[in-house]
């Protein structure tokens, strides 16, 4: 419920993040080593819920040689 009320912004390389506490991360699955959009659900320093998505590369790209 935390996360719908928040409107996600999109991480800019750089960027100075205020993060008190990490609430979730979402990561989707892919069976594929590809970069996949994760959500990150937070707290910053003034109690406030922030979401932030991120590029990051799957799961999949550690477990293939």
């Amino acid at each position: 419920t935390l996360a719908h009320s928040a409107e996600a912004t999109s991480y800019r390389y750089g960027q100075n993040l205020d993060i008190a506490k990490v609430i979730s991360i979402n990561v989707p699955n892919s069976s594929l080593c590809e970069v996949v959009t994760a959500t990150m659900t937070y707290r910053n320093s003034a109690g406030d819920v922030e979401v932030l998505d991120y590029e990051q590369l799957s799961s999949a790209c550690t477990s293939q040689s």
